[in-house]
């Protein structure tokens, strides 16, 4: 009888995209930065130790790209400090759990759930009207 492996690939096409979620695993997120661009959240960048991870509208479709970036290769021109506001306050120092993608009835990745310091999510970012909305799923407990 064999046994199964621990962690089965049960989404192949899906696989690439969560496995930018491992990049920042167990990492404290230090700040979190706003692009806006012709009034809509274009990007929100969670900066961690060594990397971001950068959420991005993409408003031809209202779809989500996410990807990670070393923090050594970005210009901040243009980016706004959020990092004191919500959801995000409580967040800071708060080590990063996991990551999910939101898939609409459309089939369209529109957006990504965050947990911070626990498995419970509780950050939305979903793109709606060509911008990136936030949302508090969950408030973390003090």
């Amino acid at each position: 009888m064999s046994e199964e492996p621990l962690h089965r690939n049960l989404h192949p096409d899906l696989h690439p995209l969560l496995l930018e979620f491992h990049g920042i695993n167990g990492n404290p997120l230090k700040a979190v930065w706003h692009v806006w661009v012709e009034q809509c959240l274009d990007k929100v960048i969670l900066e961690f130790d060594q990397d971001c991870l950068i959420a991005e509208a993409e408003p031809y479709d209202d779809t989500m790209v996410f990807h990670l970036a070393s923090n050594h290769d970005l210009s901040r021109d243009g980016w706004r400090d959020v990092s004191s506001s919500e959801p995000w306050r409580s967040l800071i120092g708060e080590t990063f759990g996991w990551g999910w993608i939101t898939i609409n009835q459309q089939d369209a990745l529109d957006g990504i759930l965050l947990s911070f310091g626990g498995i419970t999510p509780q950050v939305m970012l979903n793109v709606m009207a060509s911008s990136i909305e936030e949302s508090v799923i969950h408030q973390k407990r003090k």
